[in-house]
């Protein structure tokens, strides 16, 4: 976090990015091509995707474990890390005590997590970050993966949010893909709302973390994520920031409070997926998911995604007092490496094929945002048919 006169006065400049797990003999070249970019930040926020721990027994419910060095968490807290969620289904891999090593070990090198707790209110609890002044909460949830590792009225774990999916024969043609309807139980809004109206009692800003969606399919969004983020935005959240699904989503607003539905991956390593995930699980997503599932690919080791999951961005979201937040996307490639390298737009055809993938995107979600080039940046406003609301 930065301080001083690098500042601007009110404004609270916060840095977002995705999935983040380092699994590699020298974790800091994860940050080689962006480090600069993430310490530019007031407050720099990934989600931690993984176990950092050794020793311990995996999850049986988990389909692919993935655990690495607790060391690695050096080269977080050296590039500037300052919050992290641990709200996600992969925490938890190692069972609780790899999570709670995981955790533990990103408080002691000053990196703060947040979407966990000693018990279910403590899960749901904010922590926060002062910036120039400016109180900042973060307030995390997943509805991804085992509730193994929940936490509950009087156990730790992480916060979970439970949502129910219905399936229709839409085109009443049997056997055809199925309609799906999800939204958050009774339960889970009460708690979401709940949470947001408590934080926002005692901070100025508030940025919500949600672990949700629809993994690996590009575009798609779940009916959930538009309810619960309007829900959170609602009850006192500036910002949602949302991580999972592998490959980046689009980007929405309520309110003129914006919510990036999915930053995509960004430092994850995932090694030898053949032999973390059992041949069930690895079909499993070359059946549904067809192209867009999780195998290896020939010369990105650690990166078993499809090439559009190998885009991703550095999020800027500028925060100040009485004014909608200002969000900008620093374009990257990941590259053979695993490694993050932004696009600059002196690169005009990579500049404008991602430029225009991200249009796409938002074009097949029917998300209504204005999409500019900006420089170096890709400027993100709510649409025409955001006016008025």
């Amino acid at each position: 976090m930065t301080d001083g006169p690098q500042q601007t006065s009110g404004l609270v400049r916060l840095v977002a990015v995705g999935d983040v797990f380092l699994n590699r003999d020298n974790p800091a070249e994860s940050f080689v091509h962006v480090g600069e970019l993430l310490k530019a930040g007031d407050i720099t926020f990934g989600n931690s995707e993984g176990t950092y721990a050794v020793n311990q027994t995996p999850d049986a419910h988990m389909m692919a474990a993935i655990i690495a060095s607790p060391d690695n968490i050096n080269a977080l807290a050296q590039t500037g890390f300052d919050v992290m969620s641990v709200a996600n289904n992969h925490i938890n891999d190692w069972g609780r005590a790899g999570m709670q090593s995981s955790v533990e070990r990103l408080r002691r090198k000053g990196i703060q997590p947040v979407g966990y707790g000693r018990n279910l209110d403590k899960a749901f609890a904010p922590v926060h970050v002062t910036s120039d002044g400016k109180r900042v909460a973060f307030v995390a949830a997943s509805m991804i993966g085992s509730w193994n590792a929940a936490a509950t009225a009087d156990g730790d774990g992480v916060a979970m949010l439970e949502i129910e999916t219905e399936y229709h024969d839409l085109h009443r043609q049997p056997g055809s893909p199925p309609h799906v309807r999800s939204r958050p139980t009774g339960a889970a809004a009460a708690r979401v709302a709940r949470s947001f109206e408590a934080a926002k009692k005692d901070a100025d800003f508030v940025v919500a973390s949600f672990h949700w969606g629809v993994h690996c399919f590009p575009a798609s969004l779940a009916e959930y994520e538009g309810i619960l983020a309007r829900l959170a935005i609602d009850h006192g959240a500036d910002v949602v920031l949302g991580h999972h699904q592998h490959i980046l989503k689009g980007v929405d607003f309520h309110k003129g409070k914006p919510i990036l539905h999915g930053l995509g991956n960004f430092a994850f390593d995932l090694v030898d997926i053949e032999k973390i995930a059992s041949p069930a699980a690895v079909r499993e997503t070359i059946e549904i998911y067809g192209e867009y599932g999780i195998f290896s690919r020939e010369g990105y080791s650690t990166v078993p995604f499809h090439e559009e999951s190998r885009m991703t961005v550095v999020a800027h979201v500028g925060l100040r007092a009485g004014h909608d937040p200002v969000v900008e996307l620093t374009p990257c490639m990941i590259n053979t490496k695993g490694q993050p390298v932004p696009i600059p737009a002196s690169d005009e055809a990579a500049f404008a094929r991602f430029l225009a993938y991200v249009k796409r995107i938002h074009w097949l979600a029917d998300l209504d945002s204005d999409i500019r080039q900006n420089g170096d940046l890709i400027s993100m406003r709510p649409g025409p048919r955001h006016a008025g609301r």
